[in-house]
């Protein structure tokens, strides 16, 4: 057992902590500060880093051709569908019956592989970089940096305290900036898909 402890211990303090902490450091002089170098103020970062997640779950779903292959299955199901729908023309009750229940069960096998496909993309293109994200800025810019830089621990602080906040943190103002960049960019798409035709 000490010898698997070893291992473990190993691999997270000697490969993965340092390459963790090597990306973060990566990222906070990318991000962070060449955009504080730029009199960007702390929140104005983290709308820029939402922005720029959108962006890269943007070229993630295109580098993994979601459109197409939606389109491709929708395609094929619209031919197992019609293809299924020709067996009402056999005569015989039984045997139409064990085919209908026979296409049936191929039209369901793939549209499950499908449904798990899309989900997994939606969570690699979506969820993935959206926690990696917020992993790497509440750390970046965690309760012991926000008030040694701005002298409180939120980003700005809501005079009126809506529902009980003294302030906008981190995680909230990116979550809104990373959804309302999402309903921009397909919106922003979905015009320019509708101009390309």
């Amino acid at each position: 057992m000490q010898i698997l402890n070893n291992i473990l211990d190993f691999l997270y303090y000697g490969i993965l902590q340092p390459l963790f902490l090597t990306i973060r450091a990566l990222l906070d002089l990318v991000f962070l500060e060449s955009l504080s170098a730029l009199s960007i103020s702390q929140s104005g970062q983290v709308v820029v880093v939402a922005i720029c997640t959108v962006l890269l779950a943007f070229f993630l779903r295109s580098w993994l051709k979601v459109e197409a292959r939606e389109k491709v299955f929708r395609k094929k199901f619209t031919a197992q569908k019609a293809q299924r729908d020709t067996i009402g023309i056999i005569p015989d009750p039984k045997s139409r019956d064990a085919l209908y229940t026979s296409a049936d069960q191929s039209i369901d096998e793939d549209f499950n592989t499908y449904l798990a496909q899309h989900y997994f993309r939606y969570v690699l293109i979506y969820l993935l970089p959206l926690f990696l994200v917020m992993a790497w800025l509440n750390s970046s810019l965690d309760a012991q940096v926000l008030p040694v830089a701005s002298g409180q621990a939120y980003l700005f602080l809501l005079p009126s305290q809506p529902l009980g906040m003294q302030g906008v943190s981190v995680t909230l103002l990116f979550l809104l900036s990373y959804i309302l960049s999402l309903i921009v960019g397909f919106q922003l798409k979905k015009r320019l898909f509708r101009k390309g035709k």
